[in-house]
């Protein structure tokens, strides 16, 4: 089998020969995508020469080529494509002839820069349509789900696609949300599903996630992602570039929660402390304080419930309930998160990844309790900035704070958070240390975590 990037030099120093069949095939290939734009899969069958059957097949969402055909037709579309590229300033071509022939060669070698760049000057010119364009290529990232190149190009294509689909009244979708963008994180979702640690599909996952949110979409958001993707990493416990999706997630929520502490009480919607999924998280971060929790601190801990649960019996201002409730569930997406990470560890053994996302989880909450002992929130800034990370300034929370009149209830808590964290280090360590071949990723951890003094 030829790899994919000697295809191209392959096809151009082998002799030119004519396919008859391969402008019916084309044009079979591309209506049957246009008619049928829910069309998700693409792959090539065995198939012998049949010159009164097509060797285009279409079932359900998927579309399949005749095996007979790939190799003449790939030859066609690649020397149709260079002739065209270079005799392009006293050529004129049909510009849907072209699309169709960058079509055919994008199935068999979609890693060529230059054809999507082509592609991208139809797009210009007008020549093609936006939303239609998705559709036509979204077969080819299903036959290879780890092509840069495609999503490169999808990239560039979703806000021009967005701005199609917001300004066609005939379909116009509900207000705040985008049939595209749930369409494009399903196709990602599905080549990281055929491709393991698929760092470009989640790349695209995280661009399309924050397209969305600067475009003020209600969905997809971070919140449905963040719920969505803790499913998927359980089922792929060794996918680095998941997890890596699931960090930036992470620090998207708690800057959203701690953000939310600078808004007024009465211009909070409601129904955001009446959501289920935040009651939960809610509930795991308090079953995670009170895992080792001294005596001194339980009463602050039910007045804590108290406050998150709406009951106004309780001594602190409405700006003090509310930047507790805020900052509160904030807390919660790190403690959803060293929840999970706590049992994936017991259940399965030699996940470098597990150890590496953990190691990930220990500096969070450091810097998250450096943050709020220096300036009384969190600042964006300062995730960024490692000049900033004095983490010896930390070292009044390594001992349980007890909570009084003056001190700073979140103070109390970060320090509680910190206590558990150690001590679910010690037990991890006592479960997992037995396992001879995770002893090079535990040390590694524990020696990362000792810079943070959380070991």
């Amino acid at each position: 089998m030829i790899p994919p990037r000697e295809k191209c030099f392959v096809a151009d120093t082998m002799p030119d020969f004519d396919f008859p069949a391969a402008e019916k095939i084309l044009c079979d290939l591309e209506n049957m995508i246009r008619r049928n734009p829910s069309i998700r899969s693409f792959m090539v069958v065995p198939m012998e020469d049949n010159e009164n059957r097509s060797p285009v097949l279409h079932q359900e969402d998927s579309l399949a080529l005749g095996s007979w055909c790939v190799q003449p037709l790939h030859l066609y579309t690649y020397r149709r494509v260079m002739d065209y590229r270079r005799e392009r300033h006293h050529r004129r071509e049909d510009p849907r002839t072209i699309a169709r022939w960058l079509l055919g060669v994008l199935l068999f070698t979609p890693n060529v820069t230059t054809f999507w760049n082509m592609r991208r000057e139809l797009v210009r010119a007008g020549r093609l349509d936006v939303r239609e364009e998705l559709s036509l290529t979204r077969p080819v990232l299903y036959n290879t789900p780890k092509t840069f190149e495609a999503f490169s190009y999808r990239s560039w294509l979703m806000p021009l696609a967005l701005d199609a689909e917001q300004a066609d009244v005939a379909h116009r979708p509900e207000p705040g949300t985008s049939a595209i963008a749930t369409a494009e994180l399903e196709l990602a979702e599905t080549c990281a599903d055929r491709y393991a640690n698929n760092y470009h599909a989640w790349c695209y996952r995280r661009h399309l996630v924050t397209l969305c949110e600067s475009r003020g979409l209600r969905h997809p958001s971070v919140e449905s992602e963040w719920t969505s993707t803790l499913a998927w990493c359980w089922r792929h416990v060794s996918d680095h570039s998941a997890y890596s999706y699931r960090q930036f997630l992470l620090r998207k929520c708690v800057l959203a929660a701690a953000k939310a502490a600078t808004i007024s009480p009465t211009e909070m919607d409601s129904n955001v402390w009446h959501d289920e999924e935040r009651h939960k998280r809610e509930d795991k971060l308090f079953l995670y304080m009170s895992l080792h929790i001294s005596e001194s601190n339980q009463a602050i801990l039910e007045r804590m419930r108290q406050i998150m649960s709406g009951d106004h019996r309780h001594d602190y201002s409405i700006i003090d309930a509310h930047k507790l409730r805020c900052y509160l569930t904030a807390l919660s997406y790190w403690a959803e998160e060293c929840s999970s990470n706590d049992q994936l560890l017991t259940m399965y053994c030699e996940h470098e990844t597990l150890w590496c996302h953990r190691r990930f989880l220990a500096h969070t909450l450091a810097l998250l309790a450096l943050m709020y002992l220096k300036h009384a929130c969190y600042r964006e800034d300062d995730f960024l900035d490692n000049q900033s990370r004095r983490y010896q300034w930390l070292a009044p929370l390594f001992q349980e704070t007890h909570a009084d009149q003056d001190n700073d209830p979140l103070i109390t808590v970060h320090s509680m958070i910190i206590h558990t964290f150690r001590a679910t280090n010690m037990k991890l360590f006592g479960v997992t240390f037995k396992r001879s071949h995770e002893k090079a990723y535990i040390q590694r951890y524990f020696e990362q975590v000792a810079i943070v003094g959380l070991q």
